[in-house]
């Protein structure tokens, strides 16, 4: 019988659902839920089944999605008493709690809200006392707050008393002291039910508030409300420096925008990941029950909706929590419940999870800053100094550069193998130089060394799409995860309509499937809009000639990549809390039509705030970025099989003296026995680098053939009513992305 092949859409990449195991939790109002590595914990709540509030802990292992209930041991502190609606919060592998509402035995009905503190130690799984002295600043009984951690202080805000009145203040403890040491008004309605209060990373600031003042380095906290649901009201406010004296609140409600607003959610959940604050919450309306999730970029504070596909759109979704080490966010609910009737009993299930990949539309963590920017300057003035070098490293064109063995031997395991067995087989007489042929383009290895000597991509040189696409092949090849994440972050800021195919044929070669997909959304999404724009002539306009010519990329002349004279040139400032420098491809008459260049009614609204081809000057003239000729194609065709001892260097002959070692060949002065070299991190080998079982599916496949027509099809002559009528769906249409493909 004939193979019927499975369809696949991109949403089913992009979100998955998973049932759990063991002691599932039952079915909570009000309960906690925190995530910390790689466990969630869920703590107290009050059960639906008999409405008796509890102190339980469930801890799920996200690596086998199997939850237990955890019991303390017997040397752990008394636990703290049944509540719900309080706040958790994680302050260095702990979990702060506070407030809530409980039992009381004096009330007539049985309840009280609280006001004292608990501390569970992740790394011992045993509760901690705090002894807590009296104070002015200490915050009165409350439930249904907020709660987030500033470095080393706790932040409460808002809540709801006994009488469910609103608390208009914020409070702060010193997480050292334990000290409640500052309280402030606050003249605002704030609650679990309408608000949520998201601490931002470091490195992290809002650019449009700030436009005419000076910048301010002060941590902050982003404090988002909506209410009023038939007819939603939206503010933002931004509360800087929370835990000083000096703590201010800026109104930002005005600055929001978007081609689509976030509606009315219901006790929504918010984080900030990356640049992006990310919020989620219930959606209830007449014709609509589900839950939805949104992003707010922190540069330009415009709104998107993350497309999750119609995974919500069945069964109950009731809360949301963030995995950063994954860049996912993880849904709690149950498939088969309702979600409206949920809902009316505020319960939370825990039965199954869906996970949404947030990198696919590009909000994922930004990598760290590893050394200041002396440390990478003086990197760069090392990598030009061959006095300190002691191995000569020869391109595929015979340049040499020297280096430091030392330096990229630490950075570079593999390169510290070689180095270590080269060693080991001299002699006494052996000279002091060693020389190692690495069969890649000069521009390559001087990115590549650029990257080992300052543990960053800062230059000219390093930012060229086709540069950045080797380098992250390399990282995948020899297991180098710095090099990747950083590289995958500036392919991140690089992509558009013209960069989408090379960017995506390097990401599934390279493993990076986050990358990959969000490639190909855009690519469909140019092919949709082309293919719209073709059809509206066709009924109302005659094609002229020069219509139904086809357009077709200039062939490249054959040139050899110019070099440049120093390793170490094109320094520029890069901070990985805004966006990168955007160095681009050469705009020199040999340089390959682009796409956009074909379709200038598309170009002006493809430009990023990172990647602008014709902001900078290239050091070097690009390979074409698509096809056969393609870099990231090439360096697999070109070295088959890879890694395996036999090294392949195009038309350029080698000393034999030279030890072949793993597609590269190292020498000394004098020749020497020849061995095997040791084997790479990862073997490239095999063609099949793409989930079978997913990115592979006939949907996708069907969707990356469209490439070509991308690019071959012509773009009509439409009137300019047509293409202004059709602006705001475009924008729409990639801002869904998660990609700032407008200015």
């Amino acid at each position: 019988m004939p193979h019927t092949m499975q369809m696949q859409s991109i949403s089913g990449i992009i979100t998955q659902t998973h049932g759990t195991m063991g002691e599932v939790p039952p079915p909570l109002v009000g309960a906690s839920v925190t995530v910390v590595d790689d466990l969630v914990f869920v703590f107290a709540g009050r059960l639906v089944s008999s409405r008796k509030m509890t102190n339980h802990i469930y801890v799920l292992d996200l690596k086998t999605l199997t939850w237990t209930r955890h019991i303390p041991s017997p040397d752990s502190d008394k636990p703290p008493k049944p509540r719900y609606f309080h706040s958790a919060s994680v302050y260095k592998k702990k979990i702060i709690i506070f407030g809530g509402m409980g039992y009381s035995r004096i009330s007539a009905d049985g309840l009280c809200v609280l006001d004292d503190v608990a501390v569970f130690d992740v790394e011992t799984m045993c509760w901690k006392s705090c002894t807590i002295r009296p104070s002015l600043f200490a915050p009165r009984p409350r439930y249904a707050h907020l709660s987030a951690v500033s470095e080393d202080r706790l932040i409460i805000v808002g809540g709801q008393d006994m009488n469910n009145g609103y608390l208009g203040e914020i409070n702060v403890l010193h997480l050292e002291t334990w000290d409640w040491i500052q309280v402030k008004s606050l003249d605002k309605h704030i609650g679990a039910y309408r608000s949520i209060a998201i601490t931002t990373p470091p490195g992290i600031h809002l650019s449009l508030p700030m436009k005419n003042k000076t910048p301010r380095e002060e941590t902050l906290i982003y404090l988002y409300t909506n209410y009023n649901f038939a007819d939603v009201k939206r503010e933002l406010q931004l509360i800087y420096s929370p835990g000083s004296t000096s703590s201010t609140i800026e109104e930002c409600s005005s600055l929001m925008d978007g081609s689509v607003m976030p509606p009315g959610l219901r006790f929504p959940t918010g984080y900030v990941l990356g640049n992006h604050l990310i919020v989620a919450g219930t959606y209830l309306s007449p014709q609509v029950q589900s839950y939805t999730v949104w992003s707010l970029n922190l540069s330009t504070l415009v709104w998107a909706r993350v497309e999750t596909g119609p995974v919500f759109n069945s069964g109950s979704w009731n809360k949301a929590v963030l995995h950063e080490e994954t860049n996912r966010l993880i849904v709690f609910g149950h498939r088969g419940s309702n979600l409206l009737d949920d809902y009316n009993h505020r319960q939370v299930n825990f039965n199954h999870l869906v996970t949404v990949d947030m990198e696919a539309f590009g909000i994922y963590r930004l990598p760290k800053t590893t050394c200041s920017t002396l440390a990478q300057e003086m990197g760069l003035r090392l990598l030009n100094e061959p006095a300190v070098s002691d191995v000569h490293i020869i391109t595929r064109e015979k340049q040499v550069i020297p280096v430091n063995s030392a330096v990229v031997s630490q950075r570079w395991p593999y390169f510290a193998s070689l180095l270590k067995e080269s060693q080991q087989m001299e002699t006494a007489n052996t000279p002091q130089k060693r020389f190692i042929a690495f069969p890649y383009p000069y521009p390559v290895i001087v990115a590549l060394l650029q990257f080992l000597y300052t543990d960053n991509l800062l230059t000219a040189q390093q930012y060229q799409p086709h540069i950045l696409s080797q380098l992250l092949l390399f990282s995948d090849m020899y297991d180098l995860p710095r090099l990747r994440e950083v590289a995958t972050h500036a392919l991140h800021q690089m992509l558009n309509m013209s960069t989408a195919p090379l960017i995506f044929e390097t990401a599934a070669l390279a493993h990076q499937m986050s990358l990959q997909i969000r490639a190909l959304k855009l690519m469909i999404a140019a092919r949709k809009m082309i293919q719209q724009q073709q059809q509206m002539p066709m009924e109302h306009e005659p094609m002229t000639p020069r219509q139904r010519t086809r357009s077709t990329p200039n062939e490249l002349p054959s040139s050899n990549i110019p070099m440049t004279p120093s390793p170490s040139a094109s320094l520029s400032t890069s901070n990985y809390s805004s966006a990168f420098p955007s160095p681009a491809l050469s705009s020199s008459s040999t340089q390959p039509q682009s796409f956009l260049q074909q379709y200038p009614a598309l170009e002006q609204h493809t430009r990023t705030s990172v990647y602008d081809p014709a902001q900078t000057p290239s050091s070097y003239q690009s390979n074409s970025s698509t096809g056969n000729n393609s870099p990231t194609s090439a360096t697999h065709r070109s070295r088959t099989p890879s890694f395996t001892g036999r090294s392949t260097y195009g038309n350029h002959t080698l000393s034999r003296s030279m030890m072949s070692m793993g597609g590269f060949s190292f020498s000394t002065m004098r020749s020497t026995p020849s061995h095997s070299p040791p084997a790479t991190p990862r073997s490239m080998a095999s063609t099949n680098v793409v989930d079978q079982n997913a990115v592979r599916s006939s949907a996708v496949e069907a969707d990356v053939s469209a490439v070509a027509s991308v690019r071959n099809s012509p773009l009509p002559v439409t009137d300019k009513k047509k293409k202004d009528g059709r602006k705001k769906e475009r924008k729409a249409l990639f801002e869904s992305f998660g990609s700032k493909l407008f200015n």
